[in-house]
């Protein structure tokens, strides 16, 4: 009986090759494309919500000086804060006062019409390319038993789309309360 030499008779079974792979496969070579793409469409959503909320933050910061600015102009004509309260910059004039031109300069009463048409022009942007706040407002409110002032100031924030279809609009709103 002879024997077979098993090296010269490689034995072939279900699945093996008789030559060593080398490279990668098309299939495989899909696969991790598909992958990757995966990948950077997530990296790209995060940069555009990066990008959305840092927007918000820059809008609320707005809305913080515009609200503290209106504060110090308040509290340097103190005597005439009775002038700014129940104001609004919904439909308010952006002309400002004679006085405003003037070499003497304004009385105190005077000044505070400067302020409010002032303030008005920073939230709706006259003179500007575009408003500091988009769609902004700014109310000025006393609460005479309290004795405080509220400035607050809104404004529209970007319109995206939800689930479902649904539209989510959030307006924005700024608040600052003081005493004088």
């Amino acid at each position: 009986m002879s024997k077979v030499n098993s090296h010269k008779h490689p034995v072939f079974r279900i699945g093996y090759r008789a030559s060593n792979q080398r490279g990668f496969t098309l299939i495989e070579i899909l696969v991790t494309v598909f992958i990757l793409a995966i990948g950077l469409l997530g990296l790209a959503g995060l940069i555009l919500e990066g990008m959305r909320n840092n927007q918000g933050a820059y809008l609320r910061t707005q809305a913080s000086i515009l609200a503290y600015d209106m504060a110090d102009r308040m509290r340097a004509n103190k005597d005439r804060a009775s002038d700014y309260a129940g104001f609004s910059t919904d439909g308010a004039t952006t002309t400002l006062p004679d006085c405003a031109s003037e070499d003497t300069g304004c009385t105190p009463a005077g000044q505070a019409q400067v302020d409010l048409v002032e303030w008005t022009r920073q939230i709706q942007g006259v003179g500007s390319d575009m408003a500091l706040l988009p769609g902004g407002v700014g109310t000025i409110q006393h609460d005479a038993a309290t004795s405080r002032y509220t400035i607050t100031v809104t404004w529209n924030e970007v319109t995206r789309d939800g689930d479902a279809g649904e539209s989510i609009s959030g307006d924005g709103s700024y608040s600052v309360q003081f005493s004088l």
